[in-house]
């Protein structure tokens, strides 16, 4: 409500990448370190939290999507699991631009649990 008041408008809270849903059947055929999660597609030009590590990748397709096999797997934020957009949009609707949340993230086999910075969604789906 603050920002509707200072500025004339709702910022929401983003952090910044596109993502596709991961099941375990997908898991299992691109080799990741979880069954579930939220595989990073692309980073949103001018996002601020996550840039994905793309030395890692490798370009294929799931569908006619194009993802980077071996990319980061987000699997939980602040500690809650993230199974589907639905629940990230849920945790991120509890916070607002400007905060900071932790974020674990699979690069390839290796876990990362670190603190991003919460940016602001503009034209994010």
């Amino acid at each position: 409500m603050n920002d509707l008041v200072t500025l004339g408008r709702v910022r929401r809270p983003a952090l910044g990448v596109r993502t596709i849903p991961i099941d375990s059947e997908i898991a299992g055929e691109l080799g990741l370190a979880a069954d579930y999660g939220l595989l990073i597609v692309q980073a949103v030009p001018g996002g601020s939290a996550i840039v994905p590590d793309s030395r890692r990748s490798e370009r294929a397709y799931l569908g006619n999507i194009p993802i980077m096999i071996g990319g980061d797997l987000i699997v939980a934020i602040d500690g809650e699991k993230i199974e589907s957009q639905q629940t990230l949009a849920q945790i991120m609707n509890k916070h607002r631009a400007g905060d900071t949340v932790k974020v674990t993230i699979f690069r390839g086999r290796e876990a990362d649990g670190s603190f991003r910075g919460v940016g602001e969604a503009r034209d994010q789906v």
